[in-house]
């Protein structure tokens, strides 16, 4: 089912994302791609100047492709790089739920967090311009001190 609506947002979620939803639950929303080798690990792209495994035992750690040509590129590289380890397999991963989650909460803390930040900033400013006025006018007082002592002394 190919359905092209108007992208406008309802809850968070696309309404093509829920008319597919309500027409047919079995066609999938997303289909994704994994590579897995012969013993049943998943490739992990380790990105430039990576270290530790190339492969991981569980998806969870795997590199997702949204493509098939990337995840099938992968394939024909460790097939030719590699062909004692046999030819590695192009797994199909099929989306057939959304899931809303509702962030409000944990971004109305994060953005009191700041604010509290922010205010805690402000005051400790204010305390330092306040002690650095201090320190002006003392040093202030005690050139003027210094100058009056020095007329008395001339005159």
């Amino acid at each position: 089912m190919s359905y092209t609506g108007e992208k406008k947002k309802s809850k968070g979620v696309w309404v093509e994302f829920q008319k597919r939803l309500d027409a047919d639950m079995n066609e999938p929303l997303l289909i994704l791609y994994a590579v897995q080798n012969r013993d049943g690990k998943f490739f992990r792209a380790k990105g430039y100047g990576g270290s530790g495994e190339t492969w991981v035992d569980e998806l969870k750690g795997a590199r997702i492709y949204s493509r098939p040509g990337p995840a099938r590129s992968q394939v024909t590289f460790f097939s030719s790089s590699y062909p004692s380890f046999g030819v590695p397999k192009l797994v199909e991963l099929h989306v057939t739920a959304v899931v809303e989650k509702d962030e409000t909460k944990r971004v109305q803390k994060s953005q009191d967090r700041k604010a509290i930040k922010e205010e805690e900033r402000r005051v400790r400013h204010a305390q330092w311009e306040k002690e650095q006025a201090q320190q002006k006018l003392n040093e202030a007082q005690e050139t003027l001190n210094r100058i009056r002592a020095a007329e008395r002394k001339v005159s």
